[in-house]
């Protein structure tokens, strides 16, 4: 069953390879990539990255600049012709992007190289065998039934590791409104992969958990930005892991890089989301404690 799962996550990176190698003049989303693969958007940026030695947004742009690279070889268009069809705003950007790529400008690269007969197998190369896979160290994953939890949430826009920031303003609020005790719980929602998507884009929310129908009062500060939402109860695959914040990209890697291909299961459409344990301000950070978790489609 395992290799089977492996085989079919292979499968769905060549349908979004050929997919995105049959629509390189088309503006590819995630959204519409993740769509091909048969994947929530939330999961398929890391498992893609994984399982394929890179980001999707790479696999792009390489394979727009190898179709530029045929075209020069293989036609007697200008620079500004193939441009426009690749989503390149000006030949101009398609010259520099090239040059990065190829270690000489597209006129150069032309001169240089003469015709040739290229062949679209190429551009299937990036697809990794199984055995190929880096090692990454293995971390314990436990399926779990997760009880539904009302939260109120501060959007974060920006690294990852600032969001702690965020959670200092939402834990004054909450403690402004009576809302922290005892069994309050911390919670961070991740939206995106901060090894795909530039740290001053990454998009999270930092959440405190609240009594059912909880709303705030719409006077006290900052109670415009709250956001309200459920995690709903479910089937989760939880990751407890030790150690400091920084390190949590570790066990990401390994739940979507090796776990996930090999364990027969299907994430639900739902983002990531992390509980904290210990709390920062007294816990050293070789102690701290994240429960990691992801839906499952049960």
């Amino acid at each position: 069953m395992k290799n089977q799962t492996s085989v079919v996550y292979q499968q769905r990176l060549q349908r979004v390879i050929d997919y995105i190698y049959q629509h390189l003049d088309a503006d590819l989303t995630l959204e519409q990539l993740a769509g091909v693969a048969w994947m929530s958007p939330y999961h398929f940026h890391r498992t893609y990255r994984l399982l394929a030695e890179e980001p999707v947004n790479t696999t792009v742009r390489r394979l727009r600049l190898q179709q530029a690279a045929g075209q020069l070889l293989r036609s007697d268009l200008t620079l500004s012709q193939i441009a426009k069809p690749l989503r390149y705003s000006s030949a101009e950007a398609l010259s520099r992007a090239f040059r990065k790529q190829y270690g000489v400008s597209p006129t150069q690269y032309r001169q240089q190289c003469g015709k040739t007969d290229g062949r679209a197998e190429e551009f299937r190369q990036m697809l990794i065998q199984p055995s190929a896979l880096p090692e990454i160290q293995p971390f314990p994953i436990e399926i779990q039934q997760f009880n539904q939890v009302e939260l109120i949430g501060l959007p974060h826009l920006g690294d990852y590791l600032g969001i702690g920031q965020t959670f200092d303003k939402l834990a004054m609020f909450a403690a402004e409104a009576g809302l922290l005790g005892p069994d309050s719980r911390f919670f961070g929602l991740y939206y995106d992969d901060p090894q795909t998507v530039a740290a001053k884009d990454q998009r999270a929310l930092a959440c405190v958990s609240v009594p059912a129908r909880f709303r705030a009062d719409a006077g006290q500060p900052g109670a415009e930005a709250l956001q309200y939402l459920t995690l709903p109860a479910g089937t989760t695959v939880s990751l407890l892991f030790q150690g400091d914040y920084a390190q949590l990209e570790q066990p990401y890697n390994w739940l979507f890089g090796q776990w996930l291909p090999e364990s027969g299961e299907e994430l639900a459409d739902f983002p990531p989301f992390e509980e904290y344990l210990n709390d920062v301000k007294d816990t050293p950070p070789a102690e701290l404690l994240t429960q990691m978790r992801c839906y499952l489609k049960r």
